[in-house]
């Protein structure tokens, strides 16, 4: 069992790694002329609005990490469109979304504890069916409509990506707005998928927030499969 103190030096570690990483990357596109000054900061800000929510998330907390998670969306859909990722444009769409009904859920008192910090669920396999279907009928629109949505030349590969990214990332958003811990199994996955997309497109501070969203995934495992068990 990690002890309190040493969890918490490692976010503090893992916080400050993902700051600087992320300023960094900024400045060195700005440096290089790779993008528009303007895009640059919304690239900047958007990751660590990120970073700090998917951090509360692994605590659980009811109001600020949904608030956060819809700012950083709003950011994650712009950019993802801007770079042709509109499968993770889509997936971010979703995201703002479910974080609108989680702030409407979470904050209700039966789906808290007596910290305040919103109850981790049991699997509910009902919620896990419907997931599937959605994943389904969303690999079905995605390759019915890629050839209008998609940037001219895009190859089946990274439509495929898209796609993946697309239902995996929608799969984790809906069961954790369900609040069940198989939901970061899910956020591992698609973190990996993200990671090749972001690759792919160049888009690098987004690439390297999927590594430490990676991580932050693993850490979400463990605390939300260890806390149903209470």
């Amino acid at each position: 069992m990690v002890s309190a103190k040493i969890e918490k030096i490692f976010r503090v570690i893992w916080y400050l790694v993902a700051f600087m990483l992320t300023i960094y990357l900024g400045y060195t596109m700005w440096k290089g002329n790779e993008e528009l000054p303007y895009n640059i900061i919304i690239f900047i800000i958007t990751a660590l609005l990120g970073y700090t929510c998917v951090n509360i998330l692994v605590y659980r907390s009811p109001v600020v990490s949904n608030l956060l998670g819809m700012s950083a969306n709003i950011g994650e859909i712009y950019t993802h469109l801007l770079y042709g990722n509109v499968g993770l444009a889509c997936s971010n769409l979703y995201y703002f979304i479910t974080h609108v009904i989680g702030l409407f859920l979470w904050t209700k008192k039966e789906n808290q504890d007596e910290k305040g910090k919103i109850k981790v669920s049991k699997t509910n396999y009902m919620a896990l069916a419907f997931t599937i279907l959605f994943c389904i009928l969303g690999i079905i629109l995605m390759f019915y409509f890629g050839d209008y949505i998609f940037k001219e030349g895009a190859t089946t590969s990274l439509l495929l990506l898209n796609c993946i990214a697309f239902t995996i990332g929608v799969s984790a958003q809906f069961t954790m707005i369900m609040r069940q811990p198989f939901s970061w199994i899910l956020w591992s996955i698609s973190n990996l998928v993200w990671l090749s997309l972001n690759i792919i497109s160049h888009n690098y501070i987004f690439a390297v927030q999927s590594v430490l969203y990676e991580i932050n995934a693993v850490i979400g495992i463990y605390k939300w499969y260890s806390d149903s068990k209470k």
